[in-house]
Order: C-alpha cells, then structure tokens, then sequence
C-alpha cells in the first residue's frame, strides 16, 4: 500500500492489510477501556472513541499528533463467536497508524482476553491437559510459553513507569512467584486507577500504552 504524505489512503486497502488480502501491514494497537464486555462495548465504544478523538485523547506515538478515525474492520472472538467492530485511526503527519483495540481482548489474539488469562491462572496449578478451555492442548501450551514470557517483560517495563510516575516498586513487597502472579502484585501499586473491563492483562496493556511503550502482553 503506497502512501504520501497529506493524503488519505483508501479505507479498503487498510481493511485488506489487516485480514491479509494485500500483504503484511503492521498496525499497532491501542488498548482502551471500551466497555466491560462484548455488549456493553457495542453500547459505548462509539461514545468513548468520538470523545477521546475531538478532545485530541488518542495521540501518534511517533510524532504525537492527534490521530483521526478512518476506518474499520471486524474482529471475530473465537469462543464466543461474537464479532466487534474495530476502529482505525490515522496520523496525517507521519501516516503512521494504530487500531483501537479494547482490553477484554489482547492484541493479534483469537480467543479473548478473559479465556486466556483463565488458562494463564489455571497453569500455575493445573498441567496444560487439564485446564477446562475452549482452546486446544497445543494453543494452551502456546499461551503458556508465550503470554508468560511476554507478562515477565510487561513486569519489567510496568516496575519502570510506575516508578518513573513517583510510585516506586518496593522489590520487597513483591513476593517473587508466578509471572501472573507478579503482574497482579504490580498492578496494585499502580499510580492511580484507570477504568478496565477487569481483564488484568488488558490493564497491563492500557498502562503499557499510555505511557507509548511498544510492547503487549
């Protein structure tokens, strides 16, 4: 997809990028408080992406300009069946783009993010072969590996921030265990509350992506 500077690319050729029809685009997310679920998302999630857009609330994270919407594609939660509609907003400055992304659901994911962070709860306790999930041994297994993996290093960045922030992490006060487990515990020292579906991987990613750090559980 070619594009210059100062004008609006077409729609479908975003759309297409992001099911794969026309090459490998990358769009970075945005993970936002959307809604607590599916339909309360559908309820609101207009309301909160107008409002945040016309008050300049979703900036570039290259050239920090306001970013305007510009299209949309849908996005299926493979569980449930339910299929939302995420919005796309764009940088006339940079070209740069990013996707709206709500935190119930973790980024490039196709269950949501409430049935992987179940499994990630359960594997402490349970071998893979046990956990009661929707999702296949060899996915849970992926998630494990995976989604542990990228928690110990949201750990890491989050410990940082919030230090950074004025909220120092004691080390002390964090009983070393379980990367989820660890995660929580980081997660409570947090300078402040933001709204969250209650998902803890997806407030992970709102703080992650407030603060403009390229990295998602």
């Amino acid at each position: 997809m070619t594009k210059e500077k100062g004008r609006t690319p077409r729609a479908a050729n975003v759309c297409e990028a992001k099911t794969g029809a026309r090459g490998s685009t990358e769009v970075m997310p945005i993970v936002m408080f959307l809604g607590r679920n599916v339909k309360e998302y559908e309820k609101k999630s207009e309301e909160i992406i107008n409002q945040q857009i016309s008050s300049g609330g979703i900036q570039c994270d290259q050239c920090l300009l306001p970013m305007a919407r510009h299209s949309c594609y849908e996005r299926r939660i493979k569980e449930t069946g339910d299929q939302i509609t995420i919005t796309m907003v764009w940088c006339r400055g940079c070209n740069n783009w990013h996707s709206l992304q709500p935190d119930f659901l973790l980024p490039r994911k196709h269950y949501s993010g409430n049935e992987i962070e179940s499994v990630i709860i359960d594997s402490a306790t349970e071998p893979a072969k046990l956990i009661d999930t929707a999702a296949s041994e060899s996915t849970i297994r992926r998630w494990i590996r995976y989604v542990n993996e990228r928690i110990r290093q949201a750990v890491g960045v989050l410990k940082y921030l919030f230090g950074r922030a004025g909220q120092a992490v004691n080390e002390v006060t964090v009983v070393p265990g379980a990367a989820y487990s660890e995660l929580e515990q980081i997660l409570e020292l947090a300078p402040h509350s933001v709204n969250t579906s209650g998902n803890k991987l997806g407030l992970a990613n709102i703080w992650l992506g407030t603060n403009t750090v390229p990295i998602y559980i």
